[in-house]
């Protein structure tokens, strides 16, 4: 099985050198869209094989485990994305990033949780769900995927303020919608109240304030341990330390039960701002490209591990009517997130709008859905879980395909400027 996997993986990275080699900048040739499609293929004949055979051992081992992925593959990518941060353009968007992830992130799962709940109550789907199913069904759809659109502007060298803004803003929805989700398990079973709103709210402020505390406490914590020994004239043990403590920042925060993903995020954007300069040359090196690397490596990973369960897997409930309702709500609630606050940003500052017509438009387009939403969605408790399991995942895969494939056209047919 992870000979099967690793298999993909090289063949993935293979492409993505010709595609890179070739300037191939045509639609669906992007090479998470090529990950998604080989690990689609491997997974349909892994099925294939197991159907003749009657074995399941391989395409257990195969499929999505969520325990990975939260524990082993997203961390890179998180530690990655903080650490190679362009903080100028990162901060000066701050306020806008913190509008469209807080905000944005709490209209768009509410928005998909009331009008899921109608399709239910209309009867519209033989899938039954309570109103809570419906409102963290919600909660792990509005976690939009990163990895897919930071690959593809940094491809095409985006402008520095549009990609802040869709980086940051997609980082911290993750972040958000995982905590949102959390806070809305916590009331499985009880009946919602005034007294349980408020509790989740406060349960809501403080695991985010939490988080935040801990990844920039064990950040600065570093930057002194670097700057108080001599681990400069020691190289490769100041750059698996630093690794080290980087990911205890995420581990940490997943065990109290926090959010991993803000303490991992805030903990390198730390790192890089206060530690990087007391490092030596050599671990400067190291741990920048270190990060890249493994990044790209789950990156590509995460995706072909999402083809492979598309078709591998057998615990799956699919539902037509409940599928295409979702993915309908999922664009407009993307929007009814966006443009409203759009407009809100920009009437305060009328001379020189915040998100011009063009930045909204891509940052519509940017909501797909990924890996994230998935694996959150293992975690749901309801009688219908296998067929919301089952949605999302198709949801995801037709997003990337359909919006991550088209993104590039759609910056070139927006005037969005490239080559920055």
């Amino acid at each position: 099985a992870i000979l099967i996997l690793v298999t993909l993986l090289i063949s993935t990275l293979f492409v993505s050198y010709l595609l890179e080699r070739r300037r191939i900048r045509q639609i669906f040739v992007h090479e998470t869209i090529v990950a998604l499609g080989m690990g689609a293929a491997v997974g349909l004949v892994v099925r294939y094989i197991g159907d003749q055979t009657g074995g399941e051992s391989l395409r257990e081992m195969v499929s999505f485990d969520h325990r990975y992925f939260f524990n082993l593959i997203l961390p890179p990518i998180i530690l990655n994305s903080g650490y190679d941060l362009k903080r100028k353009s990162f901060f000066r968007n701050f306020g806008t990033i913190l509008t469209f992830a807080f905000a944005g992130t709490l209209i768009a799962s509410l928005v998909m949780g009331v009008l899921i709940y109608i399709v239910v109550l209309l009867h519209l789907t033989p899938v039954r769900l309570t109103f809570l199913d419906c409102m963290m069904f919600g909660s792990i759809l509005s976690s939009t995927d990163p990895v897919t659109i930071i690959a593809i502007f940094n491809q095409l060298k985006v402008d520095p303020d549009l990609f802040a803004i869709v980086f940051g803003e997609s980082l911290m929805n993750d972040a958000v919608a995982i905590v949102l989700f959390t806070t809305l398990s916590k009331f499985h079973g009880q009946e919602a109240t005034v007294t349980s709103l408020l509790a989740g709210t406060v349960s809501f402020i403080t695991v985010f304030s939490g988080s935040l505390l801990i990844g920039s406490i064990i950040a600065l914590i570093t930057s002194l341990t670097l700057k108080h020994t001599h681990l400069h004239k020691h190289p490769a043990l100041e750059s698996c330390i630093i690794t080290l403590l980087a990911y205890s920042s995420y581990l940490l925060s997943n065990s109290i039960h926090l959010s991993g993903i803000v303490s991992l995020l805030f903990c390198a954007i730390t790192l890089k701002h206060y530690a990087y300069d007391n490092m030596s040359l050599r671990t400067r090196r190291t741990t920048k490209y270190m990060f890249r690397v493994l990044s790209q490596l789950a990156e590509n990973f995460v995706f072909i591990y999402l083809g492979v369960t598309l078709f591998a897997n057998r615990e799956q409930v699919f539902s037509l009517t409940l599928t295409f309702f979702t993915l309908i709500i999922v664009l407009f609630s993307r929007y009814a997130s966006i443009r409203p606050l759009a407009s809100l940003l920009n009437s305060l500052n009328p001379s020189k709008p915040l998100i011009p017509q063009n930045y909204q438009t891509i940052l519509w387009w940017a909501g797909l859905r990924g890996a994230i939403a998935f694996a959150l969605s293992f975690e749901m408790t309801s009688p219908s879980a296998a067929a919301m399991r089952t949605t999302t995942l198709v949801v995801c895969v037709m997003s990337v395909v359909g919006l991550g494939g088209t993104v590039g056209m759609a910056l070139e047919v927006s005037k969005v400027k490239l080559g920055v």
